[in-house]
């Protein structure tokens, strides 16, 4: 297990932002009134922004040592980051307003592709 470290560094950074998305939803269901979205909101999107900054290290890597040349683990980990990056991306874009909260996924793939 040579990359146990990395691995843990990875749980103890995304430790926070699951967190705070457990706890607002708890809050959500007990109808708590110090808007615990907010919480599930900002777990989000701190997920997609450690994910997307993922992405753009195992990039690098590609670039420099080719795909042949990664180790298993940062091919399991891009996949890992690329699906949490996917729901993050979703809520930038309708944080920023660029699509409307109410959309779901159906919608928002008839809107991209009917543009």
């Amino acid at each position: 297990m040579q990359y146990r470290k990395k691995l843990l560094k990875q749980v103890l950074v995304l430790f926070l932002p699951v967190y705070s998305i457990i706890d607002g939803a708890i809050g959500l269901a007990h109808d708590d009134l110090f808007h615990p979205d907010a919480l599930v909101l900002f777990g989000v999107l701190v997920i997609g922004i450690i994910s997307l900054i993922n992405i753009i290290i195992f990039v690098n890597k590609l670039i420099s040592l080719g795909w042949h040349n990664i180790p298993i683990y940062y091919k399991i980990m891009f996949v890992f980051h690329l699906i949490l990056f996917i729901p993050s991306f979703m809520s930038w874009l309708s944080f920023f307003e660029i699509i409307p909260w109410n959309w779901n996924v159906i919608e928002l793939i008839y809107y991209l592709v009917h543009r």
